[in-house]
């Protein structure tokens, strides 16, 4: 019967309650990402709707938009082997996109 303990386990199921790394991460990283795109004021392609994509009135915070895309990029350094290769490229088109839309921030002096 011990056999049977883990008959419904798969490899990427929760243990002990803790989503698998792959989860935790991708959710982390999409949440640095739209924290980016929210103080550029740009939007997210691929993580929201049109409607909770739309760029925020005010202006650019370029300070809180660089740790977001520092943090993004460190995050996925370390949690490269554990993404699938569609949301690994994902995630780095869209960090260069934000990558991006910084500099041209930084020209522009917001």
């Amino acid at each position: 019967m011990a056999s049977d303990t883990n008959i419904h386990t798969s490899p990427g199921a929760a243990k002990g309650g803790v989503p698998p790394m792959r989860d935790l991460a991708f959710s982390m990283l999409a949440l640095l990402v739209d924290a980016a795109a929210t103080q550029l004021r740009v939007t997210t392609p691929g993580l929201a709707t049109a409607a909770e994509s739309a760029p925020a009135d005010g202006p650019v915070d370029m300070r809180e938009a660089r740790a977001a895309i520092d943090a993004a990029n460190a995050l996925l350094a370390a949690v490269r082997d554990v993404l699938d290769m569609d949301a690994l490229r994902a995630f780095e088109g869209m960090l260069t996109q934000l990558q991006i839309e910084y500099v041209r921030h930084a020209g522009r002096g917001s």
